[in-house]
């Protein structure tokens, strides 16, 4: 399945759930938003949804919204640095949008969405658009991930723990068996910091 699309903001809302036996599907996390939650209470655990906001149509600014998981969305982000290293904003492109089976760094493969840049005419003009000084919009084009945010995210509860470069070197290649020697050991290098962990340093700001 291809369509075209044009991103409002690139980044993207989270939508937090618990996965609900008694009523057999997802039900809201109410942990997320501050409040008592019987799900988080019990220890039940929490699945994460992406929400981008997506422009369909020439001089149509209702956002429709694409719910993605973790893989397609750490690929989307992927695609966005690098176009931001370009000088270029992803939310003034046209992009084809392909249904397909993307690869996450455990090498397992799950259902997903593609993104390719096209030539196309954007649909949405800037000003028309989410502003991107909102505290929550676009906030993404001030760094790049030197370590993919996808393993960030499991390394996050070890932050500013004590680690020898080995150990990490190991940690990261349990967490996932699947990445090179050589990429474990650049980014055990990069998070580490006077023998403590620094998680800070996934991100590399450009200014």
């Amino acid at each position: 399945m291809t369509a075209l699309g044009q991103f409002a903001y690139v980044n993207p809302l989270k939508n937090i759930k618990h996965w609900s036996p008694v009523k057999n599907y997802y039900v809201k996390c109410w942990g997320a938003l501050d409040q008592d939650c019987f799900h988080c209470q019990n220890g039940i655990k929490k699945s994460t949804d992406y929400v981008y906001g997506i422009y369909v149509s020439k001089g149509n600014a209702d956002i429709k919204y694409l719910s993605v998981n973790l893989t397609t969305h750490t690929h989307f982000q992927k695609s966005f640095s690098n176009i931001f290293d370009t000088d270029s904003n992803p939310c003034d492109k046209l992009f084809r949008f392909t249904y397909t089976q993307l690869t996450n760094m455990n090498g397992k493969k799950y259902n997903g969405y593609d993104i390719i840049p096209t030539a196309g005419e954007m649909y949405v003009k800037e000003i028309f658009r989410p502003s991107p000084l909102d505290a929550y919009q676009n906030i993404v084009r001030d760094f790049k991930w030197v370590v993919p945010e996808q393993l960030v995210l499991k390394l996050v509860k070890y932050d500013e723990k004590p680690m020898s470069l080995i150990d990490l070197f190991l940690l990261i290649k349990e967490t996932y068996p699947s990445i090179k020697d050589k990429d474990a050991k650049k980014y055990s290098i990069r998070l580490l910091e006077n023998g403590l962990i620094d998680i800070k340093k996934a991100k590399e700001y450009r200014h």
